[in-house]
């Protein structure tokens, strides 16, 4: 639609209806100070249509105007400006604060060992953003999952508590500034140059007798004062399974970097399973330029995010699209927003996502 259009039917509204607000309370004022007067209806249309085309005139100007300067936009490369922006927006293995989070993770993992060296069922792993290169060089965390043994703690509860303790009584950094309890995990904040950065600490328990070696439970904290503790099932590792092209890689960079920007309430994890699910639908007509698989993933996730089901490959009872339908609805509105503006004019695309 064009903005004259758009303009002019929303001047119409918002004129016409406050210009008949204002007949409304003036009408009775004067029937206030003089009871004996009634209600004008046909003055209060009047005035209502008054304001509707005083506002469509106005709307449809100022529409026209943005209009002309729209068509007088010459269109950029998108693609290639959004390539730019995505390789500056990825997180360089090479940047200072990051090498020195890593050291302390690789540093954390390996006190970790050692104390718990008899109680672990296997090696602990880096897993997330960090790993496959997916992160954001302005936010960023690392994350740590520890497997322990079946028969290491006599609940999942006992396991997390014990790490926990180990970190608050034991494990000494200068720079770490806050250790917190989370819903599955453990966040140790360090401060590095004045910016708070975490390390998320994953302990699972593997399950005893499972030809599944690397199949466990999680602890998991309750969201209120009066709630009980709980554990859920998981395979951390099956994660790693989950891979991207450098391609679908790129995308959710650049969906990351949406959802940071437009405060879009949908998990990274989703976004994720969402790009593999659009290009599994659209398998032998996946465009070729990088803004249209752009346009193609956003129409994805705004035909699918009200009613389609999607769960996570480490635990089948985990519906990521399990969410209230307002968010969704935010979703898919953020979605449309993209898809709309681009069609108004492509380089609108770079206000999304640069």
């Amino acid at each position: 639609m064009s903005k004259t259009i758009k303009y002019a039917v929303n001047g119409a509204l918002i004129f016409g209806i406050g210009n008949a607000l204002l007949n409304a309370l003036k009408q009775h004022q004067r029937i206030s100070d003089n009871p004996n007067l009634e209600f004008d209806w046909s003055e209060l249309f009047k005035s209502a249509g008054k304001g509707v085309l005083a506002g469509s005139a106005s709307g449809a100007l100022v529409g026209g105007v943005m209009d002309l300067q729209n068509a007088s936009k010459e269109p950029l490369n998108t693609s290639v400006i959004l390539s730019t922006v995505v390789a500056n927006m990825r997180l360089d293995r090479n940047n200072p604060t990051y090498k020195k989070m890593s050291s302390k993770a690789d540093q954390l993992i390996s006190k970790i060992e050692i104390n718990f060296k008899n109680q672990l069922g296997g090696h602990i792993l880096r897993i997330g953003s960090t790993e496959d290169n997916t992160a954001l060089s302005n936010d960023f965390d690392i994350d740590i999952s520890i497997p322990f043994k079946p028969n290491s703690f006599s609940s999942t509860a006992t396991m997390y508590d014990e790490l926990l303790q180990f970190f608050k009584n034991e494990y000494n950094d200068k720079d770490l500034i806050k250790i917190r309890e989370q819903k599955k995990s453990i966040g140790l904040i360090f401060n590095i140059s004045g910016e708070d950065y975490k390390i998320d600490v994953v302990p699972y328990k593997l399950t005893a007798g499972n030809k599944n070696k690397t199949a466990g439970y999680l602890f998991v904290n309750s969201d209120s004062i009066l709630g009980n503790d709980s554990y859920t099932k998981t395979d951390i590792p099956s994660l790693k399974s989950i891979n991207l092209s450098p391609v679908q890689q790129k995308l959710l960079i650049s969906f990351k970097n949406w959802k940071q920007k437009y405060s879009v309430p949908i998990s990274s994890h989703l976004l994720r399973l969402l790009i593999l699910d659009a290009y599994d639908y659209n398998s032998g007509k996946i465009p070729r330029d990088f803004t249209k698989k752009i346009l193609m993933v956003a129409q994805h996730i705004s035909d699918n995010i009200m009613d389609r089901r999607i769960v996570s490959i480490e635990n089948t009872n985990n519906v990521l699209t399990d969410m209230n339908e307002s968010k969704k609805i935010k979703i898919k509105k953020a979605c449309e927003n993209v898809i709309k503006d681009y069609t108004y004019h492509p380089n609108t695309i770079l206000d999304y996502f640069e």
